[in-house]
């Protein structure tokens, strides 16, 4: 009886939820018609459902439906040569069973860009990201722990040359990662980066870019690893090949030292390719390939299959994760469109790699399961596919619907599962 009634007070309050929200798009139906495009502020509610069949991504599969509230605001202005930008978001996530994994999280990110003088231009960034840690990335016997990671970012670029056919980028930024459990302290750290590149314009489609960049991250709570000193070597290219299609390109020659002696020396290539193409007719096709390493943190940032599929092991830096992103959308109707993508991710370990875990789990802190010294290497595959559809009813509410399916084979760390996941939302967005 206890069971169904608490079953019965969460549809309840999601029904009451439902209701707030339409009660609202109503309320703003008439305020928000009239006003200008190119106002500089945004309020967006929304409130989505999704039903998992193996939320905890474990072999013998549990599922569950999860409830997300949340509300946004934007603000985005050009001022002159300027243009200032901001976003906070607060989402509520309630979970029907797994209620201990109930939890808050907010985003929030503001930036500045300016050009000044005749050739130059700089930014500042800054950002404060609180969020539940997915529980794939928890120890195989502790699934259910609640812990919230909890990241901050500031950065800023300054470049000379706007529009000549060469220029000069350097960049710069400070992170912190920090998790709420005892349990990852040990993943505690403090990253700095610093970069500068040479950045050559073949035309005004084209255009290739050379430099250096160095990488620092510390762990305090981790005498094992200490901390790594990345040196990379970056190559970019952007090529705006038509007017209907563009590609990006990164490539990283990556030498790291690990250890407060630099006792591990490990060469990696790494990088990123992103292409999105639309032709005449009414399909346009995207392609993502990433490859990187946990000290990339970017990918966290990007919310990413990567981020998403994150685990302990890649504390120890050197793990490999390949990611492959396809997606074709096309609009149905005016205010209907639909999407279909693939994901597909490799994660790559060595023995070397294994042992540094195992030292870590040797400290105290349980947070691997197996034999990972006996192990030679480890590899294992995620695949993911995704079908979406979204209506856009009026100008400022919007429903959304998708279905996912995926599959993860086994390796040390990580169980073999499948399941699929179903997705609905709406989302209103008031004008002021």
């Amino acid at each position: 009886m206890k069971s169904l009634s608490t079953s019965s007070n969460a549809m309840a309050l999601r029904a009451v939820t439902w209701a707030a929200l339409a009660a609202c798009s109503v309320l703003v139906a008439v305020p928000s018609v009239g006003h200008a495009e190119d106002d500089p502020l945004s309020l967006t509610l929304s409130q989505n459902l999704r039903r998992d069949s193996n939320l905890l991504r474990s072999t013998n599969a549990r599922s569950d439906t999860v409830s997300t509230t949340a509300v946004q605001g934007n603000f985005d202005k050009a001022y002159g040569r300027q243009v200032y930008r901001a976003s906070a978001r607060f989402a509520r996530a309630r979970y029907d069973q797994f209620n201990q994994l109930d939890n808050d999280a907010k985003n929030l990110s503001a930036s500045v860009s300016s050009e000044f003088a005749s050739n130059w231009s700089a930014s500042l960034n800054a950002s404060n990201t609180s969020s539940l840690n997915a529980p794939q990335d928890n120890p195989i016997n502790n699934r259910l722990l609640r812990n919230i990671r909890n990241y901050r970012s500031v950065g800023g670029t300054v470049q000379y040359g706007n529009g000549g056919t060469w220029a000069i980028l350097g960049t710069v930024d400070n992170n912190r990662q920090s998790f709420s459990e005892d349990l990852f302290q040990f993943q505690n750290s403090r990253q700095s980066s610093q970069g500068l590149r040479l950045i050559y314009n073949a035309s005004d489609l084209l255009s290739f870019g050379v430099g250096p960049r160095w990488v620092r991250t510390r762990y305090p709570n981790n005498s094992t690893i200490g901390e790594a000193k990345d040196k990379n070597l970056d190559f970019t290219a952007n090529w705006r090949v038509t007017g209907l299609s563009s590609l990006n390109a990164l490539l990283s020659l990556r030498e790291s030292e690990q250890g407060l002696t630099g006792s591990r020396r490990i060469n990696t290539v790494t990088g990123s390719l992103g292409w999105g193409y639309t032709p005449r007719g009414r399909i346009s096709y995207n392609l993502n390939l990433t490859r990187a390493t946990n000290a990339d943190r970017f990918q966290d940032v990007q919310a990413t299959v990567i981020s998403n599929v994150r685990t302990l092991q890649n504390v120890a830096l050197d793990t490999i994760t390949t990611s492959l992103n396809l997606s074709a959308s096309a609009p149905i109707t005016g205010k209907v469109s639909t999407g279909l993508s693939y994901g597909f991710t490799r994660f790559e370990q060595n023995s070397a790699r294994d042992r540094s875990v195992t030292s870590i789990v040797g400290t105290g802190q349980q947070l691997a399961v197996g034999n990972n010294a006996s192990s030679t290497s480890s590899n294992s595959r995620l695949q993911s596919l995704s079908w979406s559809t979204n209506y856009a009813a009026y100008r400022w509410l919007g429903v959304n619907c998708s279905l996912q399916f995926y599959k993860q084979s086994a390796d040390v760390s990580r169980p073999r599962y499948d399941g699929h996941s179903v997705d609905c939302g709406a989302n209103v967005t008031l004008d002021p």
